[in-house]
């Protein structure tokens, strides 16, 4: 396939919370343009338009007006299949919001569908943290050694009541109450990748699931065996913790020693590295979308394909069978 030249041309999917962060990535990109956003809410796709770019309420009136070349789905997963298919027959490239889709049988048929014209990649921002692609590097040069056994959780107090008696992750994401599947589907998955990304393919050993906040239908609590790259690892999530931030807060150890603490990283015989939240969170999407465009132009491999969204959702799919997780109260 021929590298792309001209600066991109990109219409986005979707203008839920997350687009907001996808617009501030696609403006950072000098390699890039966004030219359109759709949403069938008009008004929400007005709202998150950039200057210079056009609002629409569907991906066929923003592909006919605006004639984008690549689009960027940040939509919910079930419009997922569909959008792919739509911006592949088209001739489009596609960066898509992980889940990929809502179950590995899906992403199974998304990946089988796949028309070699145009190149479709996963957007999995959580790996391309500071801190995790600070530590991918001390791995690979041998600056921190491989361990036998991590420790990896994520916890916020978000399901808790703040002093207004509101629960701060359903005040910043509402969807989240209706999941039946919502840690390990909405959240843990990014886990999953950095852990494959760190270490590598991973086998679930055993997992149990758990739902304390009455105002959710999906997990808020889970804990996960598993190896990666014959790594053992415990991995462990609750959005329902005393005393922890209203915003998920990730630690990770690596043979009883805390490397990644947050936003800091600790490496041996290095001061410890530190990023500001709002920064590094901006960041991994800045730097998925940079990736996204130079391996387009530069006919390069993508960092996470379909591929990848079809494994993490196998993974996926395997702890809530595993966990016999069923949501039933």
């Amino acid at each position: 396939m021929e590298a792309m030249t001209a600066p991109l041309r990109v219409g986005l999917v979707g203008a839920g919370m997350v687009a907001a962060h996808h617009v501030a990535a696609w403006a950072a990109c000098p390699s890039a343009r966004l030219v359109g956003v759709a949403d069938p809410d008009i008004a929400r796709a007005h709202a998150r338009a950039p200057d210079g770019a056009r609002a629409f309420k569907s991906l066929a009136e923003m592909i006919a007006a605006c004639e984008p070349d690549a689009v960027d789905i940040a939509s919910p997963p079930p419009t997922h299949a569909a959008l792919i298919a739509e911006a592949q027959a088209a001739g489009l490239h596609v960066l898509c919001q992980k889940p990929l889709a809502p179950d590995a049988k899906t992403a199974r048929a998304i990946e089988a569908a796949l028309r070699p014209a145009s190149r479709v990649m996963l957007h999995e921002n959580w790996r391309w943290r500071p801190p995790y692609q600070a530590l991918k590097q001390a791995l690979e040069a041998g600056l921190v050694p491989r361990p036998a056994r991590v420790a990896f959780e994520v916890a916020s107090a978000g399901l808790l009541p703040d002093a207004e008696g509101r629960l701060p992750a359903l005040v910043r994401q509402p969807f989240m109450a209706r999941l039946p599947r919502l840690l390990v589907f909405e959240l843990m998955i990014h886990h999953l990748d950095v852990l494959r990304f760190l270490f590598g393919e991973i086998e679930i050993l055993s997992a149990r699931l758990a739902r304390r906040c009455d105002a959710v239908a999906g997990e808020d609590r889970a804990e996960i065996a598993l190896t990666a790259g014959g790594v053992a690892v415990t991995l462990a999530g609750d959005l329902a913790r005393p005393g922890a931030p209203p915003l998920p807060r990730d630690r990770l150890w690596m043979d009883g020693t805390l490397r990644v603490d947050g936003w800091r990283l600790a490496l041996p015989g290095a001061p410890t590295r530190s990023w500001e939240h709002v920064e590094g969170y901006q960041t991994s999407y800045d730097a998925t979308i940079a990736h996204f465009v130079t391996a387009l132009a530069q006919d390069l491999p993508f960092a996470t394909t379909v591929a990848d969204g079809r494994t993490l959702l196998e993974l996926v799919d395997e702890v809530y069978r595993i966990a016999a997780w069923t949501g039933a109260r």
